[in-house]
């Protein structure tokens, strides 16, 4: 019994030692940020590899928010304030239109210009100042400095 135990350990050890490799040798990456030239206030950010929880990702954010401001010039808000950020999981790389549901960015003069709708967080800020995150089926609201989870 004790021996099963002691396998049950390195198993889970080992697993949770191959994670944090992996997530090392793998980080999340921009590839590219496509502004929208007829409303300015949206933004698409494609990554490569992202966190996989919601935590996760909103870390990710609040640890890049300042970059992305001084490299990128992101948000781009609207004179009231109002901006969208649009992040999108950018693994599958660009394609051309076909006859699926892409979202394709008319800033690139390609053929190879959309990507698979794989969403994964949508940042936007209000009129009335608030910040708000969602994350898969979750909502969550900027405060404090920390992050509030809404109520459904």
């Amino acid at each position: 019994m004790k021996k099963h135990l002691v396998i049950a350990i390195l198993i889970l050890i080992s697993a949770g030692a191959s994670w944090v490799g992996y997530q090392k040798m793998h980080p999340t990456t921009i590839v590219a940020i496509h502004k929208d030239t007829d409303d300015n206030d949206f933004t698409d950010v494609l990554i490569k590899n992202p966190p996989f929880t919601d935590k996760g990702k909103l870390a990710w954010w609040k640890a890049n928010q300042e970059m992305f401001k001084e490299k990128y010039a992101v948000p781009t808000p609207r004179p009231d304030g109002r901006f969208s950020i649009y992040i999108w999981d950018f693994s599958d790389g660009y394609k051309e239109v076909e006859k699926y549901d892409r979202l394709c960015f008319n800033d690139m003069k390609t053929s190879k210009n959309c990507i698979d709708k794989n969403w994964l967080m949508t940042i936007s800020k209000s009129r009335n100042g608030k910040i708000k995150y969602d994350v898969d089926e979750t909502s969550y609201i900027e405060q404090n400095g920390g992050f509030i989870k809404q109520k459904d």
